[in-house]
């Protein structure tokens, strides 16, 4: 078994996925499922947001 590799964009993104995702889980499971869709939701648009930021973008 080997080392995963990964690109500094795979890492930050999976960075992103992971802690977006935790931190949905754990409002969805302190607030109510609603309140943890919501979360989620807003996490994705961040998330989509910072992959356009961070996109190296059309020549």
């Amino acid at each position: 078994m080997g080392r995963i590799r990964l690109t500094r964009m795979g890492w930050s993104r999976a960075g992103v996925l992971a802690g977006g995702a935790m931190a949905a889980s754990g409002t969805g499971l302190r607030f109510g499922l609603a309140v943890g869709l919501m979360v989620a939701g807003v996490l994705l648009v961040a998330y989509c947001l910072f992959l356009i930021d961070t996109d190296g973008g059309s020549p």
